[in-house]
This record gives C-alpha cells, structure tokens and sequence, in this order.
C-alpha cells in the first residue's frame, strides 16, 4: 500500500491533485500546509475521504505552516468532525495531540490519529526505544521517519520493523535522504504500514522520495516480499544510472522475483558487512570496481587481468566477481567494423579504458593509449602490450578505431570534445569512432565524427551489452538487443524529465 502524498497551493489544486493521487496510490496524503481556506467538508464529499490522511506539517518538523498551535489543528479537528480516514499530528506537539484524541473521543469519530515522530539529522540508535515510548503513550498508528546518514541505516528500519514491537502492523516508517531509498521501496514486505511517494512531476514533500509511478511501474512495491531476490548497484555516486529501470523492467517482463536497488555506499567494507547476506547479485561502478576484489571469493580470467570488477553474482561457492565492461564495448564496435590487427586509439586509462583496452587485446587489436597522466598510460600499456602516446599528441596519430574512454563529453559538460576542433578538419571516412559515454547519446565527438565520415558507435551501445550479459549471468536469460535498446532509452528519457533536460 503507497501513500500519494500532495501539497496543493489552493482548494481547486486539492480537488485536482487528490484525483491523481487517489487514482494512483491506496491513500491519499492531503498536505494542507500551504491552503489556509481548505474547506475540508467539501473535499470529503468529493472523495473517498476513508482513504485521505489530513496532514497539517509545522515548519520545524519539515513542513510550510508557520501559524499558531491553535490555527494549525483546525483543519485535523474538521477533518475528524467530517470522519476522515486519518489525521497526522507530531508527538512533538503534545498538548495539541491530546486535544485531538479528545476531540476523536468526543464526537466518537473513526477517523484513526497518525502519531508521527521526524528526525532530519539523523537514525538515531535507540529508535527503538522512540517507537516503544510513542506506542506505550498513544497506541494505534506510529509514523517514525528519520535521514539516513549512511546505507546501514536502512537496516535499522528493517529490523524495526520485523521487530516484535510491531505486532499490530501498524507502524509507517522509512529513511528520508538518498541513502535512505532502499527502505521507502522495502518497507512495506518488511512489515510497514504503507509507504509515501509524491506523484510524478508535482514536486517532492521530502528528500529522497520516488515518485509514486516509478515505485509502483518499475520496482512493483506492491508485489515484492521476503522471497524476492535483491540485486542492485553499488558506487558513489549512483543516481545517474538507468540500471534500476532496465533491471526492474526485464525482471518484471521475465515474471521474476526479484528486485534491483540503487546501494549509495560510502564505505565498502561497512557495506559489505551488513549487506553480504542480503543481495544476490550487483553491479559495481567507481569507485568500487576495485576496491570490491578482496571481498570475492572467484574471479574469472579476464577480471583478473582487467583488475576491475563490474558484476557480482552469489553462488554456491561464493561471491564471483566478473567484468562486461569489454564485452560491452567489443560489442559496440563489432557491429560496425572487425578489430584484429586495426590500429585502435584508446583516449583515457581509468577503469572504463582498462577494461576497453583488454577486450581490444583480446580480439588481437593494435592498441595505442593516450591518457592525461602518462604514467597511468604507461602502466596499461605494458599489461596490455600496447604503444602509447602523449595526450597532447593524440591528434597526430594514424588509427582505424578511435575509442573514447573519458568522461569528456559527458553531461552536464556535454560541449566539451576528447579531441580538438581541428581533428575534425579531415576526412574520417573508413574510421570508426566510439564513445563509451551514453549521456548525452550522440556526443560532440559522434556528431563531428559522423559529420567528416566516420562510423559511429554510442555508449548506449555499450550500455546494453554489459548489462546484457550481466542480466544472463544472474537469470540465464538472454534479452534481445532490441528489447534492451527500448528499455534503455524509455529510461533515458525518464532520466531527461527528472533532470529537467
């Protein structure tokens, strides 16, 4: 059960937006903080007002009301006298809280009091002890929201809420923060009263909320439960990846039980301590691709020569760590031209050049690697066999394939160009031209590329063929290229729109 939550500027913007939020989620959340003349009697009547909790947040508890105490309860007290579904008052505010309850006992109203305790700093270790202060003193719904100040905290959510102390099931609570996602998604099989999501587009009532479409479209919060395997991406940071949307989308196309997360680590060892029995599979980004190594158990041949891990999947004899960097980008490029024995210039050194450089290796490619720290070159070179080249001289080299493993280009420096306006000045016919950034798709280098002659092959291209092999190690389940190319874009565009791009 997800709560669509709205803040509405007017009684017609209420109207309008608890339609939506009332079509998209089981209850509806009415946020009155900013509609000092909502006529409450009008909206009940309009509505299934046993599905609307009537929210009236002060400033300090994360709200927009800065009136009185006394003006603050008059909308919460219509809402019992109108029997509403549920009313939310903060156990901060005690002595308007028992009014409340003596209003509710007054009018014997069935309208249910959310008690609701907020932390914006932090988890507090004794949350526990909070909740079991709250339920003593008001029995009945307890809302205990706090930040996630780093990715453990989720844990304690989930342990509060397995907990005997939540006999009843009715306890809402969650981690506000981006840290804190992954408890607003697995709340409720942990044992959550509901969930709170605003709708997409209309703006966030909390940080680290998810819009109430993708909560309910692509992790399908409703289904998930205790026998759902986790998968997910760990990395710092992980909030432009598309993974969460094609991963979802493909287990809920191929009917499996399972869902995909985004893990904001800032410690791996932390990380892996409290999550090692918990997930089934992941996908590894910077900067962990490495750092993750000393906590396999098997690496296969050409993880190990790469020295980046990309993808994670438990067996039976442990964690096995493996790298589609290179097969995705092999994959790319051999659509459009054969790599043995081309002069292949690879632009950058870093985990994604690595990984490149081994899988141009591989296919018997002649590599030459440019990289703005030499040393690093270098170092590639002699694993790989490889020439290199001064990055100020990358300009001047003869190759077939010309291979950008930077991050230049990428948004928000979309202008920027891994090589200088004056390449652009030949003709680049019978050149092949890739790109390993996939954000923006076509890239200042495809498009002056294509524009002199060249072949070109997108990042998406090599997006997809990682995560392809990815998702057929951990299902053994194939996905067609093109159904992988339509998910990717929907969520590139869904990316676009949440940007405000």
């Amino acid at each position: 059960m997800i709560t669509a939550s709205i803040i509405p500027s007017s009684q017609k913007e209420a109207i309008n937006l608890l339609e939506k939020a009332l079509s998209k989620g089981e209850l509806a959340e009415l946020r009155v903080d900013l509609v000092p003349d909502l006529n409450i009697p009008e909206i009940g009547n309009k509505f299934d007002k046993k599905r609307i909790i009537v929210t009236n947040r002060k400033k300090d508890e994360g709200g927009l009301f800065e009136g009185s105490e006394s003006e603050r309860i008059i909308p919460l007290i219509e809402a019992i006298k109108n029997e509403f579904g549920f009313i939310d008052i903060e156990y901060s505010s005690i002595d308007p809280l028992n009014l409340l309850l003596r209003k509710k006992r007054e009018l014997n109203s069935e309208t249910k009091i959310i008690v609701s305790y907020h932390n914006f700093g932090n988890t507090p270790p004794n949350i526990n002890e909070i909740l079991s202060e709250i339920k003593d003193n008001f029995p009945g719904i307890v809302k205990v929201v706090t930040y996630a100040k780093d990715i453990s905290d989720n844990l304690i959510i989930k342990d509060l809420l397995s907990s005997k102390i939540n006999t009843d099931k009715k306890i809402i609570s969650f981690l506000m923060g981006e840290r804190g996602e992954i408890s607003r998604i697995l709340c409720r099989s942990w044992g959550g009263f509901t969930s709170y999501a605003p709708l997409k587009g209309v703006g966030h009532t909390a940080p680290g909320q998810i819009p109430i479409e993708i909560l309910k479209e692509v992790y399908r919060v409703d289904a998930i439960n205790e026998n759902f395997d986790i998968y997910g991406l760990i990395g710092n940071p992980v909030k432009e990846s598309i993974g969460y949307y094609v991963h979802n989308k493909l287990f809920s196309h191929y009917n499996i039980q399972a869902v995909y997360l985004n893990f904001l680590v800032d410690d791996i060892k932390k990380f892996m301590d409290n999550y090692k029995d918990m997930f089934t599979g992941l996908c590894v980004t910077m900067p962990f691709k490495e750092k993750i190594i000393p906590y396999l158990d098997n690496i296969d041949e050409m993880a190990l020569k790469i020295g980046a891990i990309n993808t994670i999947k438990k067996t039976r004899g442990g964690l096995f760590g493996t790298n589609t960097d290179w097969i995705g980008a092999v994959y790319s490029i051999e659509k459009l031209d054969q790599i043995k024995n081309k002069r292949v210039l690879i632009l950058g050194a870093g985990g994604a050049g690595k990984a490149i450089a081994f899988g141009i290796a591989d296919r018997k490619g002649l590599i030459i690697i440019s990289n703005r720290d030499n040393k690093k070159a270098l170092e590639l070179s002699e694993k790989v066999g490889a020439e290199t080249v001064l990055w100020e001289d990358r300009t001047k080299v003869d190759f077939d394939i010309l291979i950008n493993a930077t991050k230049i280009g990428m948004f928000p420096e979309e202008n920027n160009c891994p090589m200088g306006d004056s390449f652009f000045d030949k003709d680049l016919s019978g050149v092949t031209v890739f790109d390993a950034v996939y954000s923006p798709i076509n890239t200042k280098l495809l498009k002056m590329s294509n524009k002199q002659g060249a072949k070109i092959a997108n990042g998406l291209d090599m997006y997809i063929g990682q995560a392809m092999a990815q998702f057929e190690l951990w299902t053994g389940i194939k996905p067609s290229y093109e159904e992988m190319e339509k998910l990717s874009r929907e969520a590139l565009k869904l990316r676009g729109e949440q940007n405000g791009n």
